[in-house]
């Protein structure tokens, strides 16, 4: 497996390009947090959207009827094997890691 980390300039170009790939593709979305434990916050749902806002540094994912917020993103990661993508990896300022995990293979 590889993990690519993405500059920070990177962020807004390349969540719309990986958006465009899956959009309506069911994705899962985990967040890992020392306080909380592994928590599922959407269990295959259609992704509909994924956007970094720079202005109020956010990272939006819409799923399904969800609209799941990232404040202030420290490092967005994309685990990858085969060029198949298995997760995108975005760390926020408090440590939590907010895992998003597409059901069906995506080639990035």
């Amino acid at each position: 497996m590889e993990t690519r980390i993405l500059e920070k300039d990177e962020w807004a170009d390349e969540l719309i390009r990986l958006w465009r790939l899956m959009d309506g593709k069911d994705v899962m979305i985990e967040v890992e947090a020392l306080n909380l434990g592994d928590q599922v916050e959407a269990e295959f749902l259609p992704l509909k959207g994924l956007s970094y806002d720079h202005k109020d540094d956010v990272v939006q994912v819409w799923v399904g009827p969800l609209e799941h917020m990232i404040n202030k993103p420290s490092k967005i990661a994309l685990a990858v094997e085969k060029g198949r993508l298995l997760a995108i990896d975005i760390t926020d300022a408090d440590g939590e890691q907010h895992l998003i995990k597409p059901q069906q293979a995506v080639m990035v």
